[in-house]
């Protein structure tokens, strides 16, 4: 009998020694990221980040006009929970899968997925800064060995972004180690979803992020941004270039498989699955509608208008029970005509690329309506609920959302019509490139004249939402379906090229006629904001960096309180890490934005 307990006690010890070694904070049916295949933490990083591009862009374009916002006040757009989503996105998915992956992929030789990863890396921590301010890094990612981890200064983050990307480029390009390089001869290539395998487009995304680096510390150092942007410009070896051809943009793409899985647009889908989801900017549509008197297809407007937007309708409702505020007075501070003077809201200031003659329908458009064809959205921090105007409101086109171009049916959305989901994120495109090397030529003098920079945005911007739309791809895979068969008949590419000639003729003369580099910059920053349709995170950032451009659309409400110059702190971040404080209110700005004017209006 004693032997026998002897036995079971021996097999009971080993059994506990074994639990020993077993982490009960792990799902033991779960893959762990040290025992994942580094393609598939590769691809998940590039998955999510599509995704928490996604998020952040609504946040930006929000803010700056380019999307609607609900809520009243700025401090009660969002609250803190807002951003427990894109918080766990970036740290406990991209950032910890970067972690891991690149500690395996220094160690095996695997240079090509470190590279890609540092990049996302780098780029993901730039989000997190730009927006929030202090983040952590630091001490992330030590598990149980810090809970708690504090924040690091966002000029700290910006130097490890620096540092990133610098490595980055070194992975990118080193040769196999048999050609004297650290790359292992034999690992499998990366799964790439953004430039097919092609590191020198990688490479230059990487310079791409030191130069949007550079240009947002230009106030903080403006001796070292010139410097350093200068350098990257001058940079033609086989490890320089700036994102420059269609084929370069930074683009995640979607699909228009309605499951398994269902990998269309979220743009779309929650637009054109229901007839519902987001209105768009009320500010943006007028904007393009009226700016500079320019034409597409003979119709007043922006030739892009037609990509960016299908209008469900094309004349305007009378009927409050659809869209109240036809009943309702423009509100005393936005900008109208009295018919012998146009009166502006004093903070706003003269949006720029508008006819400031009283007589101009511009300024009878300033509130509800944006034009007089049909363009349905909302104006800018908008408190009203939701009628029943899915099936009404102004949609998402074709670019970037892979929604429907506007050939003026005007019918209901579905998801079987326009390209079907089949769109992009657009997160770094050459047209942003352009501007930006207009703006550091301007202010910093780089290399390079701001006019022609400023040109070559424009055209890039014309050129890019036209071809996604028609062609599906710039260069890398492509989209099915598209809207070729409907473009070409009713915009055909010879019309669309006379009129984004006349609009280029149109924005170079307003540009000619300012006088001093805040007025110049005003129309650089109105052609970036168009042009980031889509990209609310570099419209947000230049918008703090530039406070431009002006005459942008009031709230609703007349004292909206502090604009975000950053956002709250996640509430999960907050209100479980011991080591930080939520903010007070919205006023902070992240380190770089140093600029004086009052965006609270």
């Amino acid at each position: 009998m004693k032997k026998y307990i002897k036995h079971i006690v021996l097999a009971l010890g080993l059994v506990l020694a074994n639990a020993c070694t077993l982490d009960l904070r792990e799902d033991p049916n779960a893959v762990q990221p040290n025992q994942a295949l580094p393609n598939l933490l590769l691809n998940s990083m590039q998955r999510n980040l599509g995704g928490l591009f996604n998020t952040f862009s609504t946040y930006g374009m929000q803010m700056t006009r380019l999307q609607n916002s609900g809520g009243s006040l700025y401090d009660n757009v969002y609250t803190p929970q807002t951003f427990d989503g894109v918080w766990s996105t970036a740290y406990a998915v991209i950032l910890k899968d970067a972690d891991e992956l690149i500690k395996t992929a220094d160690a095996n030789g695997l240079a090509r997925h470190a590279g890609m990863s540092r990049v996302i890396t780098a780029y993901t921590l730039l989000l997190l800064a730009d927006h929030f301010g202090d983040v952590p890094y630091s001490q992330a990612f030590q598990g149980s060995a810090n809970f708690n981890p504090g924040v690091d200064q966002a000029s700290s983050i910006y130097t490890v972004a620096l540092t990133l990307l610098d490595k980055a480029k070194e992975d990118l390009n080193t040769p196999t180690v048999a050609n004297g390089g650290y790359l292992n001869g034999t690992a499998p290539a990366p799964v790439d979803q953004f430039y097919a395998n092609n590191y020198t487009r990688w490479t230059r995304l990487a310079n791409t992020l030191k130069l949007k680096i550079h240009l947002n510390l230009r106030h903080e150092a403006p001796a070292a941004s010139t410097t350093a942007i200068n350098a990257l410009i001058a940079d033609v070896s086989a490890t320089g270039g700036l994102i420059s051809a269609a084929n370069e943009n930074f683009v995640f793409r979607y699909g228009s498989n309605i499951v398994d899985p269902d990998n269309r647009h979220p743009r779309f889908t929650a637009t054109y699955v229901a007839g519902s989801g987001n209105y768009m900017s009320n500010w943006l549509m007028w904007q393009m509608f009226h700016g500079y008197g320019a034409t597409q297809g003979g119709q007043p407007g922006d030739p892009r208008m037609r990509f960016y937007f299908y209008r469900q309708r094309n004349s305007n409702s009378s009927d409050p029970n659809e869209i109240r505020c036809v009943v309702q007075a423009t509100p005393d501070h936005y900008p109208t005509s009295t018919g012998t003077a146009v009166l502006l809201n004093p903070k706003a200031g003269m949006p720029p690329g508008i006819n400031p003659d009283p007589a101009n329908p511009a300024w009878t458009r300033t509130f509800c309506y944006p034009t007089d064809r049909g363009y349905w959205g909302r104006d800018h921090v908008d408190p009203q609920g939701i009628p029943p105007d899915g099936f009404a409101r102004t949609m998402w086109g074709a670019y970037p959302a892979g929604g429907r171009f506007d050939a003026n049916v005007n019918g209901n959305v579905n998801q079987n019509l326009g390209m079907r989901g089949a769109g992009i994120q657009p997160i770094l495109m050459r047209s942003n490139v352009q501007f930006m090397l207009s703006e550091a030529a301007l202010y910093l003098g780089t290399t390079g004249n701001a006019r022609t920079y400023f040109e070559n945005g424009i055209r890039a911007s014309m050129a890019d939402v036209r071809t996604w739309a028609v062609s599906g791809t710039y260069g890398i895979g492509g989209a099915s379906p598209t809207e070729t068969a409907t473009i070409d008949t009713f915009y055909p590419a010879a019309t669309y090229t006379t009129d984004v000639d006349n609009y280029v003729t149109l924005a170079l003369a307003a540009y000619d006629a300012q006088v001093g580099n805040d007025n110049i910059m005003d129309y650089i920053a109105r052609e970036h904001w168009i042009a980031s349709f889509g990209s609310g995170v570099e419209a947000y950032n230049l918008y703090r960096r530039t406070g431009l451009p002006n005459g942008m659309q009031p709230t609703i409400v007349a004292t909206p309180g502090a604009f975000p110059r950053t956002f709250w702190y996640p509430a999960n971040f907050a209100n479980l890490n011991g080591s930080v404080d939520q903010k007070a209110d919205l006023s902070g700005k992240v380190f770089w934005d140093q600029k004086v004017k009052d965006l609270d209006f």
